[in-house]
Parts: structure tokens; C-alpha cells; sequence
């Protein structure tokens, strides 16, 4: 008995160094080809959100979309604005930051009042370094910005390293 017990812990012993081994041996290998393949494209693909407002009472405007550039070095931002709950007095407000190198900046925004739907939205530019988005309420009685949340990097160009 005892020696069917040691064979049994052996093999158990054996079968975790494999297992404990193998992915090690294969993850240089996965990460090299990985790294290759996005390597091979320069175009740049992702999607962002949702983002939020801060909350007026139990509602909060919400954004999330898609950031892109396209082979002529133009960066895309499109997404979808919406706006649940909130009195009539206040839209959902999505605002999209275009900034440069030299530190120029262009402002986008969207707007959703109402809590059928959502408001569809695209703005792209060139010579873009980095894009921020932030979701926020529009007050019809004031005409200004609400409950904003955070700025959140969605896009930034990499560097040269040369």
C-alpha cells in the first residue's frame, strides 16, 4: 500500500511540474507572435466606454463608441450618446478632445435629451496626438455643462524611438 501511494504522489508531482512548465515554455513564443502581428498594421482600433457622468439623482448620461485611424494618419472617434432618467430639463452631453503635439485643441460635442435611444455621433481629424472623452449633462435652463465626469484618454499616439 504504501508503495502504490508513493507512485501516486510521484505521478501527481510530475504531472504539476508539467503543467506549471508548459506554459512557460509557450508564452515567449504566443507573445513574439503577437507582437509581430500588430506589428504589421499601422492602423490603430479600439473601442472605449462606457463613460459616465456624475449622478443627478439616480440617472447618469452614458457614452461609449469606437476610436480609429485610418491609413491617411486620420484618427475617427464615433460612438453613441444616451440618456436615461434624467428630468427634462437636463440632456445627456458628450464632449471629444482632439489635441496635437503643439498643444492645439479642438472640441466636438453631442447631445441627448430624452430617454428613447441615443444620439449617434463621428468627429475625426488629422495630425492628432491624443483624444479624450468626457460625458456630462447640458442644463436647458442655464445653457451650460453639468455633472461632468472625468477626462479619459481613449487615444495617444506612440512615439517615434529613434
Amino acid at each position: 500500500m504504501n508503495h502504490t501511494i508513493r507512485n501516486l504522489l510521484g505521478l501527481a508531482a510530475a504531472t504539476a511540474v508539467l503543467a506549471v512548465g508548459v506554459p512557460a515554455l509557450v508564452s515567449p513564443a504566443s507573445a513574439a507572435a503577437t507582437t509581430g502581428a500588430s506589428s504589421v498594421t499601422d492602423d490603430y482600433d479600439e473601442y472605449w466606454g462606457p463613460n459616465y457622468s456624475k449622478y443627478y439623482d439616480d440617472s447618469r448620461a452614458k457614452a461609449k463608441g469606437h476610436v480609429w485611424s485610418d491609413n491617411s494618419d486620420k484618427v475617427h472617434v464615433e460612438g453613441k450618446l444616451y440618456d436615461k432618467y434624467s428630468p427634462q430639463w437636463l440632456c445627456g452631453y458628450v464632449q471629444v478632445k482632439f489635441e496635437n503635439a503643439d498643444g492645439d485643441e479642438s472640441y466636438y460635442w453631442a447631445k441627448k435629451c430624452g430617454s428613447s435611444g441615443h444620439q449617434s455621433f463621428h468627429y475625426s481629424r488629422y495630425d492628432v496626438d491624443n483624444v479624450q472623452v468626457r460625458v456630462c449633462y447640458w442644463d436647458n435652463h442655464q445653457a451650460k455643462r453639468k455633472y461632468c465626469g472625468k477626462w479619459d484618454y481613449i487615444y495617444e499616439a506612440e512615439g517615434d524611438d529613434e
